[in-house]
C-alpha cells in the first residue's frame, strides 16, 4: 500500500510537478514540444500533430561538412569544399506517462511516434517531421531547412500495472535533415551531368524513393535496379552500396 502511493506520488510529479517548476523557475506560459508530420517534403500535406508529454531533456544538433584534397599548383594538396551533410537532432529523454488515467503509454504515445518509421507508400519514402518548440529556434519561427524523416526510436518502459500494462516510457529519438532535390543541387558544387553517384541504402529506403531524390522520378527506379543487378527490389539493405547512373541527355 505504501509501495503504491509513492508511485502515483512520482507519476503526479512527472506528470505535473515538471512542468510547474519549470513555469515557476524561468516565468512565462510553458511552451510544449510536439512533432508536425507530413506526407512531403514541401509539407502540402500534413498527417498528424505529436505533442509531448514532457518537453526533450537534451537536444543534440549535429551538422558537419565534407572537405576534398585536390592537387594544388605547388605541389601540395589544398582543401575544398565538397558538401554539407545533412543536419542531425537527437531528442534525449522525453517522458510519457499514463498511470493516472490507467491506460497504455504504448498505445496513447508510443505507437504515434512509432510509425515515423513507417514507409509511407503513396510517397514510396518516410513521413517528414518538423520540429517544433516554442522559441527553440531564437525567433519562433521554424527555419525552411528544418525538416527530418526520423531514423531511429528508442523506448525505455520503466513502469506497468499488474497486469502489465505500460504506463511510463522514456523516449530517444535520431533525426535527420531531408532536403528536396532542388536544394540540393543549388547547395552541392555543380558536377559533370555524365557523372554517376554512389548511393549508401539507409533504412526506410525503397528503389522508388532513391530514384524520386535522384531524378525526380520514381519510376526511374528500374534504371537504378538494372545497374546493380537487383532482380528483387526488396533486396535493398541498410549499408548497401549502390550506383546510381545518370540520365544522359
Amino acid at each position: 500500500m505504501v509501495m503504491s502511493k509513492i508511485t502515483k506520488a512520482v507519476a503526479q510529479k512527472i506528470t505535473a510537478g515538471l512542468d510547474n517548476l519549470e513555469s515557476a523557475m524561468f516565468g512565462g506560459q510553458l511552451a510544449k514540444a510536439k512533432f508536425v508530420v507530413y506526407k512531403d517534403v514541401e509539407l502540402n500535406s500534413k498527417i498528424k500533430e505529436i505533442e509531448f508529454f514532457i518537453n526533450p531533456h537534451t537536444i543534440q544538433v549535429s551538422k558537419e561538412a565534407q572537405l576534398k584534397e585536390e592537387p594544388s599548383p605547388g605541389g601540395t594538396q589544398e582543401k575544398k569544399f565538397s558538401l554539407t551533410y545533412p543536419i542531425c537532432l537527437k531528442l534525449g529523454e522525453i517522458w510519457f506517462d499514463t498511470y493516472d488515467s490507467r491506460e497504455s503509454v504504448r498505445t496513447k504515445y508510443i505507437n504515434d511516434i512509432e510509425s515515423l518509421l513507417d514507409y509511407l507508400p503513396e510517397t514510396h519514402y518516410l513521413p517528414v517531421v518538423v520540429f517544433n518548440w516554442g522559441q527553440w529556434h531564437g525567433t519562433g519561427k521554424i527555419p525552411a531547412e528544418y525538416k527530418f524523416f526520423c531514423t531511429k526510436v528508442t523506448v525505455d518502459y520503466n513502469l506497468f500495472l499488474p497486469d502489465a500494462t505500460p504506463v511510463r516510457a522514456k523516449v530517444d529519438l535520431s533525426l535527420e535533415q531531408v532536403k528536396p532535390k532542388k536544394q540540393e543541387n543549388a547547395e552541392r558544387p555543380k558536377q559533370s551531368p555524365d557523372h554517376a553517384k554512389l548511393y549508401t541504402v539507409k533504412k526506410g529506403d525503397t528503389l522508388q524513393g532513391i530514384a524520386m531524390a535522384e531524378y525526380e522520378d520514381p519510376r526511374e527506379w528500374r534504371r537504378i535496379a538494372k545497374t546493380n543487378n537487383l532482380n528483387d527490389p526488396m533486396e535493398l539493405r541498410p549499408g548497401m552500396k549502390l550506383l546510381v547512373p545518370p540520365i544522359l541527355k
